[in-house]
């Protein structure tokens, strides 16, 4: 989810805004904060395929948000999804970005504390075979002392150790790019808690610094250091 526009202390949108995939709108519904996430056509696909596929995901979006949900980690309620146009109305979850409040936060050990419990959320998610897509510190909202997960809609069902490793990779390059001065500790916090959680962790962490040697053209002893796979 893009962060223009955006006020992390209070909300996760105060206003409208549009990402690679979908426009977002703030709006009330029956008396409730919600997120209206609408796909919009395409002009540059076919009009067929891009019903076929704006339909799909908005469909995919949903069960993911509900499956995540029920493997018990925190998403916005869905209040409403409306498949011919292609919209989700679901709850506007009050709260801080996880990438503000890391920024705002002095405390190493709270932060490193943080970033374990999301990779123990991360790892029931993969255990229940969900890919989150977009896994990144501005897709997750503290809200107090929980967590939400929002923005599933790059978000697959997959069993593939693959597609999992992936995931890795996206939260590792998160941190590399967003958090720099502690991306190393915050990327071991991570696996600490990933592997709570995720029986198959060394498994996905040994394929995701195969992933990365390749995209990086380096040997994978080159980055194998950075993950925990003894």
């Amino acid at each position: 989810m893009k962060e223009s526009n955006l006020d992390a202390q209070n909300s996760i949108r105060d206003h409208d805004t549009w990402g690679a995939e979908a426009f977002l709108f703030k709006e009330q519904w029956f008396g409730f904060d919600v997120i209206k996430k609408v796909r919009s056509p395409k002009k540059y696909r076919i009009k067929e395929i891009d019903i076929e596929l704006r339909t799909s995901r908005t469909i995919i979006e949903s069960k993911l948000l509900i499956a995540a949900k029920k493997a018990g980690i925190k998403t916005p309620n869905i209040f409403e999804i409306d498949l011919e146009d292609t919209t989700i109305i679901m709850e506007n979850i009050a709260g801080i970005l996880v990438k503000e409040w890391l920024k705002n936060c002095s405390d190493a050990t709270k932060q490193n504390e943080l970033i374990k419990l999301i990779g123990n959320y991360v790892g029931i998610l993969h255990t229940n075979d969900i890919i989150h897509g977009d896994l990144t510190t501005s897709n997750i909202i503290k809200q107090n002392d929980d967590l939400y997960f929002i923005d599933f809609g790059l978000g697959k069902f997959s069993q593939a150790i693959e597609d999992k490793a992936v995931d890795i990779l996206l939260i590792k390059k998160c941190f590399t790019s967003t958090h720099t001065q502690s991306d190393k500790e915050f990327f071991f916090a991570f696996q600490e808690g990933y592997m709570k959680t995720m029986n198959q962790a060394t498994s996905i962490f040994r394929r995701a610094a195969k992933a990365e040697a390749r995209a990086r053209h380096l040997k994978e002893d080159q980055v194998i250091a950075h993950y925990l796979v003894s």
